[in-house]
Parts: C-alpha cells; structure tokens; sequence
C-alpha cells in the first residue's frame, strides 16, 4: 500500500508534526508498505538530515496546503495529516477521496476523517461522539520511534542520585527558548551535576553563560542522534511535548516542561496519573525545574513511582497499532 504522510516543520512551528509523521512511515515500512512525506521542511537542518537517512521519500509542497490533485497523481492509497495550519474543510475534502487519518491534539477541529489519531494522555477519556470515524486515543498509541525504543530501561529509578547524568531538552526548535532559564534553575540549584543540554543553535551561547556555574556541563546544539544521548541519560529534563513521550517510553525519571500553551493538557494529565513531575512554564515560569530536578535526584521512592508508572502507561506498541487500524 502506498500512503503519503503529509507534514511541516520549521523554527516557529516546531518539528512534532514531521516527527510523528515519520514514526507512522518507520511502522508502516516495517510492514511492507510505500510511504511519501509530503511537506515543507524549513531552516531544520537536522531535521532534513535526518529525513534523508531515513530513506523515505520526500516531496514538497506549498506550506499549509493539501493538494489534492498531487496526492492522487503519486498514487496515495491512504493519506495521514498531521497539521494545525490545514484547514479542516480540506483535510474533510482529501478523506472523500483518499481514506485519510488526522493526527489531533485535543480537538478535531471540525474534520471529517476516516480515523483520529490523539496520542495524548488522557485523551481517552474524552467525549469523542462527534467525530466521524474511528478514534484512536490515549498512550496506547503514542508514536515511538524504534531507535527510542532501543533504549527503553525497566529499572530506570536505580541511578547515582545528585552524581547522575542528565540530559536536557526543549524540542527541536525551542520556539519559547525555554532552555536558558531552564538550565539557569538547574545551575542555581544543582551545579555540580553532570549536564547535557542540547538546544537550539541561536541560544548557545546563552545556555553556556547559563550554565557556566557548572564545572560537568556540556552544552551542544542539535542532534539526529539524541535517543541515544538520552539513552545515555539517569535522569531527563524534556518539554512536554512529542518528545515527553519518547523519555516515558524509555524508562527514564523525568521532568517534564511545559513550554508552549498547547503541552498543558498533556503536561497536566501526566502529573496527575504519576508519570513525571514538572511544571506548566508558560504559567509558571521555570524557576522551579531546579528544585523539582534536586527533588528528584533525592528521593528513590519517588523516582521508582514514577517509572513504575511510566513503564505500565507507555508499552512502545502505540505505532505498531497505528499502522495496523490504518491499513486494516
């Protein structure tokens, strides 16, 4: 079968959107099936690089549009869109001609599709009777890549405490720059710990005067390479986005950092069942990952709560059940 994932990224938007896509395309062409990204990848470069090595197929388009009439001339069979920006009149006009799955975030936003995707946490449990076809929600289909999976831990809790290593990281464009005053809490609070932060190529220098204090500290820019990096990881420090996902399915203690308005929902719902601590920065600033970081590192009962918790919640099965509903 041949799908097309259709996507964009860019330092404001963000690289969720790709990223998802491209977890959908790893599962389905563990299967046998063709895949096409179709999308606008602009001013990533890791991100470009890491599309190339993936071997998948990209094309692209005009930002925020789904060309129908391109769609069809590549032959898609089925079509997956995963976009804030669309509009749902389109995504709804693309699914009467191709079977299509719309990757969400809390609300439908109005579209007509063959199946729903929202991986967040807690999206099970909402009123989904207007939706038009199949939903699929909650953690049981999170979209994990393989190369994350590879380092999934069982006993994630057993780390050296305050000698530990932690990696730091806000996504892969960081548009709120959040990792300044972030690793500026964690060298406050705890500076002789051993840090990796990887942020964005503009806040570099920042981070590095941030965490100047600290004399294990390593600050680098981005990297195609980061699961294994946060393999390498005792403890994670992640927004709370797509990527907080990938750390809970690892195994990992974690804090998980809220940085634009739309990772609240999730952020909340994964405080509330036990999975991570962290805090909402868009509400309440950053001041406190430091604290909650020590507070971490300090306290073994805690930390194997919530990687017990994570471990059950997060099975690594969720792309594996996305391409199968998708292709049945």
């Amino acid at each position: 079968m041949r799908v097309v994932v259709r996507a964009d990224a860019g330092p404001e938007r963000g690289t969720g959107h790709v990223m998802r896509c491209l977890t959908v395309a790893q599962a389905l062409a563990v299967e046998g099936h063709e895949v096409v990204l179709l999308g606008e990848i602009d001013h990533v470069d890791w991100l470009s690089r890491y599309v190339k090595d993936a071997n998948v197929e990209h094309l692209t388009c005009e930002r925020d549009q789904l060309p129908l009439g391109l769609l069809q001339s590549i032959g898609a069979e089925r079509l997956v869109v995963d976009s804030y920006w669309i509009e749902p009149s389109e995504i709804s006009r693309a699914d009467a001609a191709i079977p299509t799955m719309a990757i969400i975030d809390n609300d439908a936003r109005g579209i007509r599709a063959t199946w729903y995707l929202d991986q967040n946490l807690g999206a099970e449990t909402r009123d989904w009777s207007a939706a038009k076809g199949l939903v699929l929600a909650g953690s049981s289909f999170a979209l994990v890549r393989q190369e994350v999976l590879a380092q999934r831990i069982e006993r994630g809790w057993e780390i050296p405490g305050r000698a530990s290593h932690v990696v730091v990281f806000m996504g892969g464009t960081d548009p709120a720059e959040m990792m300044t005053p972030v690793v500026a809490s964690i060298a406050e609070t705890v500076p002789n710990l051993c840090l990796t932060a990887v942020t964005t190529d503009p806040q570099i220098q920042r981070v590095r005067k941030a965490a100047a204090a600290m004399p294990h500290a390593r600050v680098m820019g981005p990297t195609a390479g980061l699961p294994a990096l946060l393999g390498t990881a005792d403890v994670v420090v992640s927004a709370a986005g797509t990527s907080s996902s990938d750390v809970c399915s690892m195994g990992k203690a974690a804090v998980l950092v809220g940085v634009v308005d739309n990772q609240s929902a999730g952020l909340a719902h994964a405080l509330e069942r036990g999975i991570a601590t962290g805090v909402d920065a868009t509400k309440y600033g950053a001041g406190s990952v430091g604290v909650l970081l020590a507070r971490l590192l300090d306290d073994a009962v805690m930390r194997e709560s919530l990687v017990r918790t994570a471990n059950a919640t997060f099975d690594g099965l969720g792309s594996r059940r996305v391409a199968a509903a998708l292709t049945t």
